[in-house]
């Protein structure tokens, strides 16, 4: 795209500290030259459509849509319409880059290939995945160490650092992402909290059982799209601390790259709109 790259950044479908994004977005796209437009649910411009690919080099994900969340209250998964899976399925065989922080790993419980998309899944209730019953996931918050795992242009120049910040048990497909970030932090089962009881009742009780993964941060194909997942991004710490802002300023500069939409050509799977 000649001239000043641009960004779009979603939200919306979670509450977040606006502020740090802002100033979080602002930092890593000052760092890079780009222009950014902010779009929330429900937000027509927030919906992932064919278009974007054509108006943005980057798409930025912080939101969970698809999915009504209310403290004592059942989460309720929303599947997309007909015309949104085609449209997204349209979009990332585009190529767009796609960069997901944090709680965007929810995102459309009820359709397991955005889950493929991103690499894994996080679950506010139990439910289904890949066809097998799958519980509801759990988090904590905690200090913990965020470290690069092997060599990549999103980890270049990171430093092992600590946030505060939540950590989650949930499935990732580890062997179909590329791993980017890990931790040596407990993620097993009876660390974490039971996503679903805590807000559906407000109680904390262990999370029910289930692998966890060391991965903090990896790199995906989805289509054509290079697509990189964060975990860390829940704090307004986490989003003000160097190493992430350049974690996120990496991620961003790689999926808008030649290079990365070179590697995404070549192994990403088409998105199917219908599983």
């Amino acid at each position: 795209m000649p001239g000043t790259s641009r960004l779009l950044a979603v939200t919306g479908g979670h509450r977040f500290d606006a502020d740090a994004l802002t100033a979080l977005l602002d930092a890593a796209c000052g760092a890079l030259g780009w222009e950014y437009d902010h779009a929330e649910h429900p937000d027509p411009a927030a919906e992932l459509r064919p278009a974007i690919a054509d108006a943005y080099d980057a798409i930025f994900l912080h939101d969970i849509p698809g999915l009504k969340l209310a403290r004592g209250a059942e989460p309720e998964a929303v599947p997309p319409t007909h015309d949104q899976r085609h449209a997204i399925a349209e979009l990332l065989d585009h190529g767009v880059g796609v960069v997901a922080t944090h709680h965007a790993l929810a995102g459309w419980p009820a359709w397991d290939s955005w889950a493929t998309a991103l690499g894994g899944r996080f679950l506010y209730a139990p439910g289904r995945l890949r066809g097998r019953p799958t519980p509801a996931s759990g988090y904590r918050m905690a200090t913990y160490r965020v470290a690069p795992f092997g060599e990549h242009p999103v980890s270049a120049g990171i430093e092992p650092f600590d946030v505060t910040d939540e950590l989650y048990l949930c499935p990732v497909f580890e062997r179909e992402i590329v791993p980017i970030l890990a931790t040596d932090a407990d993620t097993s089962a009876a660390a974490m909290i039971d996503t679903h009881r805590e807000v559906t009742t407000g109680t904390q009780v262990s999370a029910p059982h289930q692998e966890g993964s060391p991965f903090l941060g990896w790199a995906h194909a989805a289509g054509r799209s290079p697509v990189v997942y964060l975990l860390p991004g829940h704090s307004a710490a986490t989003m003000a601390h160097p190493m992430y802002r350049r974690l996120v300023t990496n991620a961003l500069a790689w999926v808008a790259s030649p290079a990365a939409h070179a590697w995404a050509s070549s192994v990403g799977q088409p998105v199917d709109p219908r599983a």
